[in-house]
């Protein structure tokens, strides 16, 4: 129903033009805005692009409605008034508030509105001015106490040309700090505006011969730049949909042209002509479809056979290095840019970067994921969003598997580090702490040997010494134990453990309850992650979000344990740094296989971890 309202506008416009008989002075820009900004605007309504450019285009309708109005406002009194002011609404607001807009349909920033808002009450006073203050001509519907502000017209011309310099300045500056694709897009839009703005204004300044085909060239050129931006650096995304119109086009005319160059061949019916016709089809679409493709993406190679080559080459990839080496090659191949990085993994921590040119500032990232899973990213210089994105789409699979196995191999090679660095320091304990003491327990008890016959208070001291020593062994054991296992958590078990350490928060005023399932037969890497996590979570929720209240549940299904803990704290920033609590939580999870999530709620955080029970003891 959008595209169907949006195109009878455009239909509408037609009907009126044509309706309105030969052009005046007076109705030809009226009629030239109509027949350009209207198909502009119904392409983008129905293909819902371009935000609110699209709608203030089709506004464009009313100057095929003036053209009429000023034919036939002899017959109805209302109709010449309706000519009077309705050319105003779609000249004026595309001198402003589309060149404010364009291309993405939203102000560039905040400082741009209280402009758009003098640029609508501008042009709502001139079209109020127009329709009711009395003038030279019949008015039948002319407010005689406006007549006093007859001299704010010329003030509302002169404050509406200010904006319109003031909206292409901004035009200007966005265009000089764009770059990359951006910035040739922005270049045809400002060139088009800024002869639409010459344009408008010429008849002011210029003699009538001159201005009138000034203005009616003018008027074309601001949607003509817009069409040129979507031709040739696929602004809104329409590269797919010109280039089948330019190749399906052209071919029309190749084959028109071959069968008017062998129609004179004598034969029956043209059968010779014919059949060349059907024989050129198939290679002259190829041909052109090669053509169309370097004429919209810059490249030298057609999309459809990047794509394809980065297919066959993901099929016979096995390394995860290879595969994002792979995806760079054909981004670098479709889209001729002078930079590309790609980066599997997160920006902070990356698994893999593959970079193809010099160093160059990044025009446009288009995000790599699959199934609702976040990869990585493409940095390109220059190149088409929705040729990159086709790209990524079809590299996603083979992304997905590298990005697990790279991320697989970190974990082990993260594990491995933590159990050696483990071991060193179990090794360390033994040797500086526990060895030396078993040693002086070993002397001691010899002393006390030798001594027991000939000094017996000797012997006594000596033992009292290898008491002592004995407990500082003990000491020494029990510290090497904790380092292993939380004491608390091989004490009272994983349930009676967070309730241990919810009961020492909340001996410090913060409310904490504990829902608990059956931690039964779990074995000991589940019990340490759950309890770790819960423990986390908590301190962070006091620490970080200045919580008054925290609940904590066990969840326990047929292959997982899940550990929920809620606070009403202040929630998560909108963006997260992980820190050393979120890192230690996270890995703890994914070394078991598990998954670990946080929402953010109103108020509050909340933990989810999902631990699979694997083998249960």
């Amino acid at each position: 129903m959008r595209a169907g309202l949006a195109w009878s506008v455009f239909g509408l416009a037609c009907v009126l033009a044509v309706a309105g008989g030969p052009l005046t002075r007076t109705t030809t820009q009226d009629v030239a805005i109509a027949l350009s900004f209207c198909p502009l605007g119904a392409y983008l309504v129905a293909r819902r692009l371009g935000g609110a450019v699209g709608p203030l285009c089709l506004v464009a309708v009313l100057g095929a409605v003036a053209h009429a109005a000023e034919r036939y406002g002899a017959y109805a009194d209302w109709i010449g008034w309706l000519a009077r002011w309705v050319w105003a609404p779609p000249l004026l607001s595309i001198g402003t508030v589309l060149l404010l807009l364009v291309p993405e349909g939203r102000l560039p920033g905040r400082r741009w509105r209280p402009v758009a808002a003098v640029a609508v009450a501008g042009i709502a006073v001139f079209i109020v001015l127009l329709a009711f203050v009395p003038g030279p001509e019949r008015n039948p519907y002319a407010v005689e106490a406006l007549r006093p502000v007859v001299w704010a017209l010329p003030i509302a011309i002169g404050v509406l040309a200010l904006i319109t310099l003031s909206c292409m300045a901004g035009l200007v500056a966005r265009t000089v700090r764009a770059g990359g694709q951006r910035r040739l897009q922005l270049l045809w839009i400002c060139s088009g505006g800024a002869a639409f703005a010459l344009g408008s204004f010429s008849e002011s300044v210029l003699p009538e011969a001159v201005a009138v085909p000034l203005t009616t060239v003018g008027t074309f050129a601001l949607p003509a730049g817009i069409a040129m931006a979507m031709l040739r650096h696929n602004l809104y995304e329409t590269g797919p949909l010109l280039r089948g119109f330019l190749t399906y086009g052209l071919l029309a005319l190749a084959l028109s042209g071959v069968f008017a160059a062998l129609a004179p061949i004598p034969g029956d019916e043209n059968v010779v002509a014919a059949a060349a016709v059907a024989a050129a089809v198939e290679p002259l679409r190829r041909g052109l479809g090669r053509t169309t493709g370097r004429i919209l993406y810059g490249g030298h190679g057609d999309p459809r056979e990047v794509v394809a080559r980065l297919a066959e080459r993901l099929a016979t990839t096995p390394a995860p290095e290879e595969i994002v080496a792979a995806l760079a090659d054909a981004v670098t191949d479709v889209t001729r840019t002078p930079y590309v990085r790609v980066l599997l993994g997160p920006e902070e921590a990356p698994l893999k970067i593959v970079e193809r040119g010099g160093p160059h500032r990044t025009a446009l990232t288009v995000p790599l994921a699959f199934q609702g899973e976040a990869l990585g990213s493409i940095d390109v210089a220059e190149g088409s969003p929705w040729m990159l994105r086709r790209l990524a789409l079809q590299a996603g699979a083979a992304l997905a598997a590298a990005h697990r196995q790279m991320a697989l191999q970190q974990s082990r090679l993260l594990l491995v580090t933590a159990r050696e660095e483990e071991r060193r320091r179990i090794s360390r304990d033994l040797h500086d702490e526990l060895g030396p003491v078993l040693a002086g327990i070993g002397f001691s008890v010899d002393a006390a040997g030798n001594a027991l016959r000939d000094d017996p208070d000797r012997a006594r001291s000596l033992l009292t010494d290898v008491r002592a020593q004995v407990g500082e062994a003990g000491t020494s054991v029990r510290r090497l134990v904790r380092g292993l296992r939380p004491p608390e958590l091989a004490q009272l078990g994983l349930g009676p453990a967070i309730e241990h350490a919810s009961a020492t928060l909340h001996a410090s005023g913060v409310a904490v309850e504990v829902g608990l399932c059956d931690t039964s037969g779990l074995g000991a890497a589940v019990e340490t992650a759950a309890y770790l996590v819960a423990r986390e979570a908590l301190t962070n929720a006091i620490r970080h979000a200045s919580a008054r209240r925290c609940t904590v549940r066990l969840s326990r299904s047929g292959t997982a344990l899940t550990v929920t803990v809620a606070d009403d704290g202040t929630g998560l920033p909108a963006r997260v740094a992980p820190g050393v609590g979120l890192t230690s939580m996270r890995e703890r999870v994914a070394e078991l296989g598990g998954t670990l999530a946080f929402a953010s709620g109103d108020p509050g955080t909340t933990v989810i971890a999902s631990i699979p029970l694997g083998e249960e003891r």
